[in-house]
């Protein structure tokens, strides 16, 4: 937290007051719906290297050498030694480590082996470090290991394994303390002997959060431990199920236990192997060093690409059962005294259980089969055993804005997932003040701004989820738990964005929305109270169009090779030069052609165009995964729409705008084109407002949307604890405003503001910045029942008022 100071008197003097006051009546005397006490956690999934690389403080990346099976990745030889990857059953290691590293050492000089870390291995000066290995061969001479730079020659941390190797596989321990700061170490393993050695399981570890064994690093688990979450929710996500195969879905027996029984499995879905060094055990510990109830979601028999049938399940309802006894158990159960064994006597306390991840769409294909039976099979044989478990049903996850329970079988609570724009947030600040009450309760398990969030994350992106989380506030009789989601991600291998922690080997900031979380959170009350806010400020949409008055014209392929002709423009002959932007283009005779299979492939005209106009133009598939794409309201890479036919892997037609860089969906439709035919299309635009014909068939008559909606939102609760009233007003528009709180008789003495905000909403953190948009605080002096207050442009402001 940051207090106010210049920064902060800067930044109220970058706009004009315009807006007219905004004034905020908050009825004390009769308190409201109770706030939900676990209403805010946090979902954690290995995505975007969150576990190995990440969280998970092992900074050997391909450590049991399981990464690939015909290369040693991550490692490299020095000075003539030699490596090969072996996978001989006789004399392997165990049965969970499929290969090992022999490697020969020349005893010419200093010779061995080097791995790179997860981008680089950090080392602090300082810092002692923890290596292990398991080795067997023979060696005429010790071994050698060493933090250093790229090319060995620099040593930052050395330490000397004074035991001989010998014939049988055994384990070897160093320490060492590193005397310089270096991002991009490497662990070198060398000697000046001769001979050949096996390696398996090599494993370096900094300090760790809590000083776990095998535990996790400890700035990225401190800014999950920041976030006070309520509960846990694990291991995923698409990590739950897996895909192509069962043995690819997490199973939570073979992520137990000492790390070199651990096999590991491909993280298929994110596109990476995982250790499981993070393992149903790391993920209890997690929750109970950060003070939150696990909440465990079991996988139902389902994969993504296929599935166990229904009336087959029975070994997953076991597994299932078998993990909450390991969690729950005492020590006179068979899986409670295993759990003993491996280090916690004392039960985890699993109360919250979701049976299944998003398992439950209304396409059959789309990683769901009979998930209703499949719900009612595990929820009766897990309250069979455990009555008081809180159990958690899959809803449709996508493409519905409001999922509906469609089975007479009893939920407590619907698990609701949504990844939009930040308008579509605002315009859901009342989403659920409607909500049938008295049927079931709702967790809303993954949310974010995914759709015009910029690059890292937006502070427009963040104060949309801020308004939407104050409405959930305001009926958390109804929405009892919310997480947003993803949370890490390593800047070198981005899969997923944004997420609200990012990080590299050495640094981590939080994005806007990582303290949007933070703020509510720490802010929350214990009883809504009732808001009434007069002259409410909201900007007139349709006075601003989202489409820019003159633009450029031009195509665009994914994962395909297609065929274009511009016919006309307002029913003009057109004849314009293009530019490459991406993708190996190809003119001849007024065609226009993309010969390659690349990803997001742009060829923009040099002509601008009205956006109030009509396109006619030809198109053709000539090979490839989708369709084609004519790109419209061009202004730069970052910023323009295009409409796609046969997106998707050639199912769906869709529109979309990229706004600062990010795609967000406006409408889609089923469809597809056929490889090889040429296809009419007429494209008009009026404004914000479009229609698209595909052969003289109407696939599209729709209008491009805000990314935000600009207005300003308050809610307010009572922390009877504290005797506190904390008011909440988001202002998402580029203006500032002035705002009275009438607290109706409610007297204060003092108060405090803590405030997110920065001059433009489009502003973000970064690696190199990461803090440019952080939240302040200042003290604020209110008079008996009132206080007046500025609200910046692009804020989300809290005021905490004392009795």
């Amino acid at each position: 937290m940051i207090r106010k100071g210049l920064l902060f008197s800067a930044l109220l003097g970058m706009t004009t007051l315009t807006q007219a006051q905004v004034n905020i009546h908050i009825d004390t005397q009769n308190p409201g719906v109770r706030v939900s006490p676990n209403l805010y956690g946090i979902f954690y999934e290995d995505i975007n290297h969150a576990a190995d690389g990440g969280l998970y403080a092992e900074l050997v990346r391909n450590r049991s050498f399981e990464d690939n099976d015909k290369t040693v990745e991550a490692w490299k030889t020095y000075q003539g030694a030699t490596m090969t990857l072996v996978n001989s059953a006789k004399k392997q290691l165990n049965r969970a480590q499929k290969n090992y590293l022999e490697v020969n050492f020349t005893g010419k000089g200093t010779s061995g082996i080097s791995n790179e870390g997860f981008w680089g291995i950090n080392t602090v000066k300082g810092r002692t470090y923890k290596l292990s290995f398991w080795a067997k061969g023979k060696l005429n001479g010790n071994l050698k290991v060493y933090l250093g730079c790229n090319c060995g020659k620099k040593m930052f941390a050395v330490a000397n394994i004074n035991e001989k190797i010998t014939n049988k596989w055994k384990k070897y321990t160093a320490e060492f303390t590193a005397t310089t700061n270096h991002e991009k170490a490497r662990l070198w393993i060398t000697s000046e002997g001769k001979g050949t050695v096996d390696f398996d399981v090599v494993s370096l570890f900094p300090p760790t959060f809590n000083n776990r064994e095998n535990g996790l690093r400890p700035d990225l688990a401190s800014m999950l431990k920041a976030l006070h979450p309520k509960f846990f929710r694990f291991p995923g996500g698409c990590f739950v199920e897996g895909q192509q195969s069962p043995d690819n879905a997490f199973r939570w027996e073979r992520t137990i236990g000492p790390i070199e029984q651990r096999p590991g499995h491909w993280n298929v879905n994110w596109g990476y192997r995982t250790t499981d060094g993070i393992g149903f055990d790391e993920y209890l510990q997690m929750a109970e060093d950060l003070g939150a109830k696990p909440l465990y979601v079991v996988n139902v028999g389902i994969w993504h690409g296929g599935f166990t049938p229904v009336d087959s399940i029975q070994p997953w309802i076991d597994e299932a059962l078998n993990a909450l006894e390991y969690a729950n158990g005492d020590v006179t159960t068979k899986y409670g005294a295993l759990r003993a064994k491996n280090g916690h006597p004392e039960p985890y306390h699993i109360e919250y259980i979701e049976i299944g991840n998003e398992n439950n769409q209304e396409d059959p294909t789309q990683q769901s089969d009979q998930y209703y039976k499949r719900y009612q099979l595990f929820r009766d044989a897990i309250l069979a055993k455990y009555p008081k478990m809180h159990i958690i049903g899959n809803v449709v996850a996508w493409g519905n804005d409001n999922p509906k329970w469609n089975s007479d079988e009893q939920v407590e609570l619907l698990d609701e997932h949504y990844y939009r724009n930040p308008a579509w947030f605002a315009n859901n600040f009342h989403k659920y003040d409607s909500y049938e009450r008295g049927k079931h309760d709702i967790y809303v398990g993954e949310y974010a701004v995914t759709q015009g969030f910029g690059v890292n994350g937006s502070l427009d992106a963040a104060l949309g989820e801020a308004v939407y989380m104050m409405g959930i506030e305001n009926n958390s009789d109804v929405v009892k738990m919310a997480s947003y989601a993803p949370i890490f991600a390593n800047l070198n291998d981005l899969r997923w964005r944004p997420d609200m922690i990012q990080f590299n080997a050495k640094s981590a900031f939080g994005t806007p929305s990582y303290y949007v979380q933070k703020m509510m959170a720490d802010h929350i009350g214990t009883s809504v109270l009732h808001v009434t806010q007069d002259n409410p400020y909201q900007t007139d949409l349709e006075a601003k169009l989202v489409s820019p008055e003159k633009s450029k014209l031009g195509f665009a392929t994914w994962a395909t090779q297609a065929s274009y002709q511009l016919v006309s423009v307002n029913d003009k002959p057109v004849d314009q030069k293009y530019t490459a932007l991406k993708g190996d283009w190809h003119h001849e005779d007024n065609i226009i052609s993309q010969k390659g299979n690349g990803e997001s492939c742009l060829n923009i005209g040099d002509m601008l165009v009205s956006n109030h106009s009509t396109i006619k133009l030809r198109a053709r598939k000539d090979s490839g995964a989708e369709g084609f794409m004519l790109v419209f309201n061009y202004i730069d890479e970052n910023n323009y729409s295009w409409v796609n036919f046969g997106g998707w892997g050639n199912t769906q037609h869709g529109i979309e705008q990229v706004v600062n860089g990010a795609k967000m969906q406006i409408a889609t439709k089923t469809g597809k084109v056929e490889t090889g035919k040429w296809y009419d299309i007429t494209f008009e635009q009026d404004g914000d407002k479009l229609k698209a014909w595909l052969n003289d068939e109407l696939i599209f008559d729709t209008k491009l949307q805000q990314n935000t909606t600009p207005g300003i939102f308050s809610t307010a609760t009572l922390d009877e604890l504290q005797g506190d009233v904390i008011v909440k007003i988001a202002n998402t528009s580029e203006e500032n405003t002035t705002c009275q709180i009438d607290l109706d008789g409610y007297q204060v003495k003092q108060g405090e503001v803590i405030r997110l905000s920065s001059a433009k909403g489009i502003h973000e953190n970064s690696i190199d910045t990461p803090t440019l948009v952080v939240p302040m605080s200042e003290t604020v002096s209110p008079h008996h029942d009132k206080l007046q207050l500025t609200i910046p442009a692009f804020s989300l402001n809290i005021v905490r008022l004392k009795r």
